[in-house]
């Protein structure tokens, strides 16, 4: 029986909203993005009580007490490029970091990149190195990502303008330097340079660093040690793994897969522990596993 035989991998009769529960972070994060943009565009007339004054960055009233605005102005934009500009990198970029980091070190990721790019502005504000300002959008938050996802595949190719194609990090120093000579004072006004090289350093630092943010929160530490505990059901016999030395068999000498009864028992677990515990739960070794097997089993049905 392959991978996509088994009853928990069928994507078949699930309904609309038990589909959409599925989705993984980055696109709940575009849909929520979205979704406040229609907002602003909603409560645009209803002045200080509108959603992008009451959520939007700045620097006076987050000195007042108003800290919200750290964070909830990553979810505003200033207009229909902005905010598609954003989504576009965002949806490039975080499907594949999602992938690798899981769901919700993600969510945290981002979220936290969001938070440190404008912390980083408002430090500076306050200290008088800037003017206190008034801004919105994800930009920080999105150059984060797009730093991370550079030092993880550096030569990946992305089309400058939809016409050139460049690795990514080259695209990412250029961003960089043009924010840094904005920063400066050489670029255009009303762009927030400051947040998007704190955004960067943050994506720098977390790659570098090495850590994991639902590390640090005992909740979800806990909930990825859990199910390494408990892989096999109660009722089911473990199959043995085998041998590190294995006595001399008439297999070929290319093969570098295990053997199929093995695969497939370790697959049926691994797919298993996805069901129960979600896709956060994997190791770095099963992700690698359940890739090679589901390759496999692409070939076999050619």
């Amino acid at each position: 029986m392959g991978i996509h035989d088994r009853d928990y991998y069928r994507d078949g009769g699930r309904g609309v909203f038990e589909t959409w529960g599925r989705q993984g972070a980055t696109v709940w994060l575009m849909v929520i993005t979205g979704v406040v943009f229609l907002a602003q565009i909603l409560t645009q007339d209803l002045g200080v009580a509108g959603l992008t004054e009451a959520a939007r960055y700045d620097g006076d009233r987050i000195a007042d007490g108003e800290v919200w605005r750290l964070v909830t102005s990553v979810f505003l934009h200033g207009g229909l490029w902005h905010l598609a500009c954003n989504l576009l990198v965002l949806y490039w970029t975080g499907t594949r970091l999602e992938d690798r980091y899981g769901s919700k070190e993600f969510l945290a990721f981002y979220l936290l990149a969001g938070l440190a790019a404008n912390l980083g502005r408002f430090l500076m504000e306050l200290s008088g190195l800037l003017p206190f300002s008034r801004a919105l959008g994800a930009s920080g938050a999105v150059t984060a990502a797009m730093v991370l996802y550079a030092l993880h595949y550096p030569r990946q190719r992305v089309h400058l303008y939809f016409l050139f194609p460049i690795p990514i990090w080259v695209l990412v120093v250029v961003y960089v330097a043009l924010d840094t000579s904005g920063a400066l004072g050489m670029g255009r006004a009303g762009v927030g340079y400051t947040a998007h090289l704190c955004g960067a350093a943050f994506g720098l630092l977390y790659y570098q660093s090495g850590l994991r943010i639902t590390d640090l929160l005992p909740e979800f530490s806990r909930a990825r040690r859990q199910p390494r505990l408990r892989v096999v059901p109660q009722d089911a016999s473990p199959e043995p793994e085998p041998e590190p030395v294995a006595a001399a068999v008439a297999t070929p000498p290319a093969a570098t897969d295990p053997p199929d009864e093995h695969l497939e028992a370790r697959v049926d677990r691994i797919l298993e522990k996805v069901s129960k515990y979600g896709q956060e739960s994997l190791t770095p070794e099963e992700r690698e596993l359940l890739f090679r097997a589901s390759e496999m089993y692409k070939k076999r049905r050619k």
